[in-house]
């Protein structure tokens, strides 16, 4: 990959920043010294060359030399899939198969598929659709049995949508699983021509990044006052440049696996209309495959209607309200709305609590009614489908007060308060708290909460809260482990969450990018990612609008920390 702009003065005036953003777009240059090696060996019943990997030589070089696809050499050798280093041996498959000698349990396309401990053999190939003899046939090595973290090469058809899918994702590698969408949405977005979007598989992508570092700003402040902690950037400046650090990791991973774009970075003040207008007069845009950014709503509207006008994909990072959707079917939005949050946090009380007795608390807000009735309403559609008598539907209190009454001293008490009035969320919390005793109470809320600086943090465990959230980092995980170290011998500090966000946003709309081309949209909805800190499930409904992630986390505050319920 390469960067073909770079609107950014400041980095000029950071000497670290800008070394990190050229080795991360540096083109892997091939070996001309590669030589074919003397040594060999016999493996399994299977032929391999051994090669040492020298100094300045890359995967891709390397397999372009022995005439093998990069797949078939990670195949092989699950580690390199993390990067190669000299002194490394790979071993090489001598004999491979002609096309003329394939036999029909053969396939030319794969994927990859990483074995996780827990997994079968029957349970993988029922997972994709696919026959044990068919797995055994391209995988040879299963002779020996199924080994955790075995990398194996699965025929390229669709994942069997009733069966969970593994999905991995590394600072190298991802996994995308297809479902089927609901039919009445597919069907709707066929009727009216949106799972036609243009696009082709290209050998180069342009893609474009809008973020607001505000470069002369920044420019002005001291070098070595920065340095030092006597100054720092502005908090735009600060969520856009570790943004970016993010993407340039996700963007040096998928050059691995072979994506060719051009990288354009604009610096965007996205309060500033004349600025924005000035951008979008660029010649070079309306050439973009995929835009990511603006990162907040002022400036992306403008954008997002330039995408549409030119048929082009565009990514909102953070953004959650609706508005941005609407009739603009090129917009894709990682960030559920509350709304949603709102509807999947009643999914799954429901799914947990539906014997228990379940309170939704109206604050009497107008301005927060509708998070009211989304809960109301699917959690009484969903304890209508469990089969629950009318009696066990979702119970209305007003104020504590009335909240009380309704609560029982057999059942669990799933309070739930769709609310934002910090001053009325924190008094009503600290009154339930008192019940503690006498009731068993769980307390569902929102995210937000958890920016409030008044929450006294006992009372939050003392009511098991639960909250839902647009991301969640497990930094016990493996995968999340290696991200860290990765970034901290980049950047020499630790990656915050708008790093995470970074790769994520990147790497996965990259991903769908080099696997179904510039008209990607028109399986997006089919397409699920698991990230570093975020999921997406998008949909598109109505069909005419844009796409809306519909995950969303289910987080539990036990033992004073907020750990994964869902």
């Amino acid at each position: 990959m390469k960067i073909w702009k770079l609107n950014i003065k400041l980095f000029l005036s950071i000497g670290f920043f800008l070394l990190s953003i050229s080795s991360s777009f540096a083109q892997e240059k091939e070996s001309t010294d590669i030589h074919k090696t003397r040594s060999s060996a016999t493996i399994n019943g299977l032929k391999y060359y051994l090669h040492t990997v020298e100094k300045g030589q890359t995967l891709f070089a390397i397999a372009k030399f022995y005439q093998r696809d990069v797949n078939d050499i990670v195949i092989d050798n699950p580690e390199a899939i993390d990067g190669i280093k000299p002194g490394q041996i790979l071993k090489i498959q001598i004999a491979k198969k002609k096309p003329s000698q394939l036999t029909s349990n053969d396939t030319i396309n794969y994927i990859l598929h990483k074995v996780e401990k827990s997994q079968t053999l029957y349970s993988i190939s029922k997972h994709y659709g696919v026959s044990i003899e068919k797995l055994r046939a391209l995988n040879p090595e299963l002779a020996d049995g199924l080994k955790a973290n075995q990398m194996l090469k699965i025929p390229s058809v669709k994942a069997n949508p009733d069966t969970i899918a593994t999905t991995v994702v590394t600072t190298t590698s991802v996994t995308t699983t297809s479902t089927t969408s609901t039919s009445n949405e597919a069907a709707d977005r066929s009727s009216l021509g949106y799972n036609n979007y243009k696009g082709e598989k290209k050998e180069e992508y342009n893609v474009a990044f809008f973020l607001p570092f505000h470069a002369d700003e920044a420019n002005g402040i001291d070098l070595e006052k920065l340095i030092k902690g006597d100054a720092q950037f502005s908090a735009k400046t600060t969520v856009a440049l570790q943004f970016y650090e993010g993407a340039l990791l996700a963007i040096d991973s998928l050059t691995k696996s072979h994506l060719h774009a051009k990288v354009f970075v604009y610096d965007i003040d996205d309060k500033d209309s004349s600025n924005v207008a000035a951008l979008l007069k660029k010649p070079e845009l309306a050439d973009m495959d995929l835009m990511i950014g603006p990162l907040y709503g002022s400036g992306f509207i403008h954008v997002a209607n330039f995408a549409k006008e030119h048929s082009i994909a565009i990514v909102s990072p953070f953004t959650q309200i609706n508005k941005i959707l609407f009739n603009n079917p090129y917009v894709s939005k990682v960030s559920p709305s509350v709304t949603m949050q709102v509807e999947q946090l009643a999914h799954f009380a429901v799914d947990t609590f539906k014997t228990q007795n379940i309170i939704l608390v109206n604050n009497s807000n107008p301005k927060e009614l509708s998070f009211f009735n989304a809960f109301k309403n699917t959690a009484n559609a969903e304890l209508l489908k469990a089969g629950l008598p009318a009696s066990d539907s979702v119970k209305i209190g007003f104020g504590l007060g009335n909240t009380q009454s309704l609560l029982s001293t057999t059942k669990v008490n799933v309070v739930v308060l769709p609310s934002n009035n910090q001053s009325y969320v924190t008094e009503f919390i600290s009154n339930l708290n008192t019940l503690k005793e006498k009731y068993k109470i769980v307390l569902f809320g929102l995210q937000n909460w958890m920016n409030y600086d008044n929450l006294d943090f006992e009372y939050l465990n003392n009511l098991s809260l639960h909250i839902p959230s647009n991301t969640f980092i497990d930094y016990k995980n493996g995968q999340t482990q290696n991200f860290v170290k990765s970034y901290r011998l980049k950047y020499k500090t630790e990656p915050e969450i708008f790093v995470f966000q970074g790769f994520d946003i990147t790497y996965s709309f990259l991903s769908f990018l080099q696997k179904d081309g510039s008209g990607f949209l028109k399986n997006l909805p089919e397409n699920k990612f698991q990230g570093l800190s975020s999921n997406y499930h998008f949909s598109q409904y109505p069909p005419d609008s844009g796409f809306e992630n519909k995950f969303v986390y289910i987080l539990k505050y036990s033992d004073y920390q907020l750990l994964k319920a869902n």
